[in-house]
């Protein structure tokens, strides 16, 4: 099956030369590779609009800011220190409305938007159960991150890279032939490759980028972060 599957891929490569800009010109293996990690964050971060409909501006603008003040006392009783919260201007603007009745004026919102970057995650479960029931809030988001993501970056790459060149030399001792060396590497699918000799890569292979957690039941929680890394790479194929 595998000096099947080799033979057609120089086949192909010979076969095709409408790809020959996409293709290597030397007989070739492709692979891809994949690493994951799951790991706990250890900051976490909070997006949140405060919201006044009042029609009074003055009104409007005092119960925001009230709320906002609320909040900042809210993060500082959980260690948040004042720079890690930052603070958007107050705007007051039309407010969205599918359907407006005839003749009705369009309504006004009052609104400032809020990021909180929190690093003592042991603060994260109260605080953000105390954020919920507070009125007037919307589009609370939350995501956690690593301070040492850059190191667990580097070691998914590493181990990505390793999973492609161990399935590669299992394919070269398949077809009985030695493994050259590399001589393409991406950090993601190589699409055109991919793409033309109908092997594109596991969609589930994702990067690390991702940052965003998917939706949970309760965002009070702190759940463990997954983070993926996939590789392709493209192996010259030796002599036998």
């Amino acid at each position: 099956m595998l000096k099947r599957f080799a033979a057609a891929l120089l086949l192909a490569a010979a076969a095709l030369p409408g790809m020959a800009a996409d293709l290597p010109k030397h007989p070739f293996i492709h692979v891809s590779g994949a690493a994951e990690f799951h790991v706990m964050p250890d900051i976490g971060e909070i997006d949140i609009d405060i919201v006044s409909l009042e029609p009074d501006a003055d009104a409007a603008w005092k119960l925001v800011n009230e709320r906002l003040d609320a909040s900042r006392a809210l993060f500082a009783q959980h260690g948040v220190a004042t720079e890690d919260i930052s603070v958007q201007d107050i705007v007051r603007r039309p407010r969205k409305v599918e359907v407006l009745p005839e003749g009705q004026p369009v309504p006004m919102e009052t609104r400032v938007a809020l990021h909180v970057t929190v690093r003592d995650l042991g603060q994260w479960t109260p605080m953000l159960r105390a954020l919920l029931v507070m009125k007037d809030l919307e589009s609370l988001a939350v995501s956690f991150n690593r301070s040492d993501r850059d190191k667990i970056e580097t070691e998914l790459l590493t181990q990505a890279l390793v999973s492609a060149k161990d399935k590669a030399q299992n394919i070269a001792r398949g077809v009985g032939a030695r493994l050259g060396p590399a001589t393409g590497v991406s950090p993601g699918p190589l699409k055109n490759l991919s793409h033309s000799m109908g092997m594109a890569s596991d969609p589930g292979a994702r990067n690390i980028g991702d940052r965003r957690t998917p939706p949970r039941p309760d965002m009070a929680l702190v759940q463990a972060m997954r983070l993926a890394q996939g590789v392709d790479v493209i192996y010259r194929i030796g002599g036998k």
